[in-house]
């Protein structure tokens, strides 16, 4: 089947991607993933786009981007500025790799003191020797 021709409802959109159809028609309202038409009944209609639009707003959530970030990289990406975009994605991410790192940083700092508490903790308790 050509990409052009593929139509989905929301339904089938849905099924297809693992999402909830309240979060497609969220994502439309934010202006993430706009019905291409709208079909018998007024029920939306998306494309072959839409789908891996979901697929890489699913990618971009899991690497920690917010919605308002994914937003502004499909507001690049919609006004035909592709490097644009993918400059702006590089920052995106190299930042969110920056926070990372100080998280990582932090749980280790955490650890530490963990098993500082819990070595000193065990040491007030053991049983005298008589």
């Amino acid at each position: 089947m050509e990409q052009a021709s593929v139509s989905y409802d929301i339904t089938e959109l849905a099924a297809l991607a693992g999402v909830s159809t309240r979060t497609i028609r969220y994502y439309g309202e934010l202006g993430l993933l706009p019905a291409e038409a709208r079909g018998p009944g007024g029920r939306r209609r998306y494309g072959w786009d839409a789908r891996k639009r979901l697929e890489f707003i699913g990618r971009l959530k899991t690497l920690g981007l917010s919605l308002e970030e994914i937003g502004e990289l499909n507001r690049s990406f919609d006004a035909g500025a592709t490097p644009a975009m993918l400059q702006h994605l590089d920052t995106l991410l190299a930042m969110r790799l920056q926070e990372v790192a100080g998280r990582i940083e932090e749980l280790k700092r955490l650890e530490q003191d963990l098993r500082a508490y819990r070595a000193r903790l065990r040491k007030k308790h053991r049983p005298t020797k008589p």
